[in-house]
């Protein structure tokens, strides 16, 4: 797993960032969800059983990453045209080992893994 702090501006091509093969996935975002939600996201998106109706992959993890199956309100999150700024890649791969545990911080950060967990069930 990979989290970059991105300056976005100055003819750089956001859209070309994020990208889809059969090991790993990029996006691109705002606002950076917490660790343990981009985690689950990965997981949920490498291992998960649930077969979406969503068909790009990328857009797939977007939603992941905001905790919810509503592609509009991921869309939120995403960088807009001629934004100048800072935005967030993260990049998961299929083979990446994850072991150290993590302290959930929130309740917020609660209720988005949940979120997670029972869409993931389909």
């Amino acid at each position: 797993m990979e989290i970059l702090e991105l300056t976005v501006g100055n003819g750089l091509d956001v859209r070309s960032l994020i990208k889809y093969d059969e090991n790993c996935v990029t996006q691109v975002v705002l606002r950076l969800p917490p660790v343990s939600v981009i985690r689950q996201a990965c997981y949920i998106f490498f291992n998960g059983k649930y077969k979406t109706k969503i068909r790009d992959k990328t857009l797939y993890f977007l939603t992941l990453l905001n905790s919810t199956d509503q592609l509009s309100i991921a869309m939120r999150n995403t960088v807009p045209k001629d934004y100048e700024g800072i935005a967030y890649l993260i990049k998961c791969c299929k083979s990446d080992i994850i072991t150290d545990q993590l302290k959930i911080s929130s309740n917020q950060e609660r209720i988005s893994l949940s979120m997670n967990a029972v869409l993931s069930l389909g």
